[in-house]
């Protein structure tokens, strides 16, 4: 019988791409997962145990286990919260809502992407591992997104990817009254527990628990800054990759505990704070809690200053030698305040909305941002207080650790000719727009719009050549960091060095430059800062 061509190359394709099943015993049981094209998958592994009952606001519990486990499909995402003006935009962009993730408090899983043992790319040493924390504002995001799909890295850079969850809102960081201080931040606390679960079990995948690096961005990035904080001796990573969300010194909120008092008398448990009504609070439904918090009349909800798992002087302890000395690479995207300013064009009532009203004059801050419309002042000057003069004061301490101990022995110029020594520090910005990725007036090269360059999961159906070109370009740059932090990643970067005298501030993406020769470009390290040191820098510092 005749067998048409098309009918004989599809066939052949799906052997080519035939999966296989592939077991890998850890803590959590016996992994039952998927080969497929030289990479294993193993998705929702269990690392916490439900964390319902009575084990809802508790820390999380290891979950330990030696039955097997099928571990071939995402877990459900946390339960979320998208209560602010732009949560149908946060929703589009970060909830995938033509197919969103299964919610359940029960949620405390995480994922590997590992290159086979038995590929073609399979070396005898153990890889190394980045450990991705997504964002979300503490409020939303999971792990089990098609965007933090793990199979391009894990690919095409012969590393070992892990995604994982961790609680949010009022299920992760609730600001407590009835808890203990330092049991408030417990989305810390899972992403804690998570990387424990890496260094116990990752070796079995391939990977080298010597070698894990930490990626994240926005809520993921000050994740990761408090990780650098809280570690300073032995940190169980080796690097750190914080994009659009270094924290510098945050003052203790005086007010924390008003939201989630509200949201008790809102649910029906109006006790005083205490064991009673911690057990009321914990009979509600999940679902009605998920109700009120997506609803019109919710707080939000964030980290407490413990000064155990988040501290209110983490430039301080940067400068006292008091965080994890480990190579880092910190930036953020060049439009990065537009998300957060959608339809906003009275500067006035920005200043006024966001605590600057009566202290900084609307003539003042556009004298920062000359030659610029008010919407582009708004969203520029948004950018520069959240995130550019955070992550320049940031990088700014890490230096200055460094110099301290440099400069005991050698001049300022040997120091800046130095090369690479033991903490190298990159600091970028990304200026990549593709028109498939405009999708809100005045977008630009947007919060989060890198990532889907990083992980390779870009619309392949929409996306044009430049933006196929920067993803392998990018992701190449990253997992470059990720194998080797003590060396640049990529041509023409170089190690930063604060000031006007050095261009070490490494654009990226700028002007359709997308190949490995030029995607890089080195300009003077403050050319962007002036809005911080002129203004911003008074208030966060």
């Amino acid at each position: 019988m005749h067998v048409p061509f098309a009918l004989t190359l599809v066939t052949l394709l799906k052997v080519a791409n035939a999966e296989s099943s592939v077991t890998i015993s850890t803590t959590s049981g016996r992994l039952e997962g998927v080969e497929q094209d030289g990479v294993m998958s193993f998705k929702g592994i269990r690392f916490g145990q439900p964390p319902t009952g009575d084990l809802r606001w508790a820390p999380p519990v290891t979950f330990v286990s030696n039955a097997t486990q099928n571990t071939t499909v995402l877990g459900p995402a946390c339960v979320q919260q998208f209560p602010f003006a732009v949560a149908a935009l946060n929703e589009l962009l970060f909830n995938n809502p033509q197919d969103p993730p299964a919610e359940n408090e029960d949620c405390l899983f995480l994922n590997v992407w590992a290159p086979s043992t038995n590929s073609s790319n399979a070396t005898e040493s153990l890889k190394p591992v980045v450990f991705w924390i997504y964002g979300g504002a503490l409020a939303f995001g999971t792990a089990s997104l098609p965007l933090y799909d793990g199979m391009s890295l894990a690919s095409n850079q012969d590393i070992i990817v892990v995604t994982s969850n961790y609680r949010t809102n009022v299920f992760g960081l609730p600001g407590a009254p009835d808890l203990p201080l330092a049991e408030n931040n417990l989305g810390f606390l899972d992403q804690e527990l998570a990387l424990q679960w890496v260094q116990s079990n990752i070796q079995q995948f391939g990977g080298d628990p010597n070698q894990v690096t930490l990626m994240g961005q926005s809520a993921g990035a000050v994740s990761v800054a408090e990780f650098v904080s809280r570690h300073p001796v032995d940190p169980p990573f080796r690097a750190a990759i914080l994009f659009s969300g270094a924290t510098p010194n945050s003052a203790p909120n005086p007010d924390a505990f008003d939201s989630f008092n509200d949201f008790s008398t809102a649910v029906g448990c109006a006790e005083p704070p205490g064991p009673e009504r911690l057990a009321c609070l914990r009979s509600v439904s999940a679902e009605d809690i998920r109700n009120y918090t997506n609803g019109p009349t919710s707080g939000t909800f964030g980290a407490l200053i413990d000064n155990v798992t988040a501290f209110d002087d983490n430039l301080d302890r940067i400068l006292l030698d008091n965080t994890a000395r480990v190579p880092q690479l910190v930036g953020n995207t060049q439009n990065d305040g537009t998300l957060f300013t959608v339809g906003q064009s009275n500067l006035t009532e920005f200043l006024d909305s966001n605590g600057f009203g009566g202290i900084v004059s609307p003539d003042t801050v556009r004298s920062l941002y000359p030659g610029q419309n008010d919407t582009n002042v708004i969203a520029d000057a948004y950018r520069d207080v959240v995130f550019l003069c955070p992550a320049s004061l940031w990088t700014q301490a890490l230096y200055n650790l460094e110099f301290q101990a440099f400069s005991a022995t050698n001049t300022v110029n040997e120091h800046i000719s130095a090369g690479y020594h033991q903490s190298l520090i990159l600091i970028l910005r990304i200026g990549a727009v593709f028109p498939d990725l405009q999708l809100f007036p005045n977008a630009g090269a947007f919060h989060a719009s890198e990532l889907q360059e990083v992980f390779g999961t870009y619309n392949v159906s929409t996306a044009i050549p430049n933006e196929v070109t920067l993803s392998k370009t990018f992701q190449t740059a990253i997992a470059n960091f990720i194998k080797n932090p003590s060396q640049s990643p990529a041509p023409n970067w170089p190690k930063y060095v604060p000031g006007n005298l050095t261009q070490t501030l490494a654009r990226l993406a700028y002007n359709g430059n997308v190949d490995t020769g030029n995607f890089v470009q080195a300009e003077t390290s403050n050319s962007q800062d002036t809005p911080c040191t002129s203004l911003w820098n008074l208030f966060l510092e």
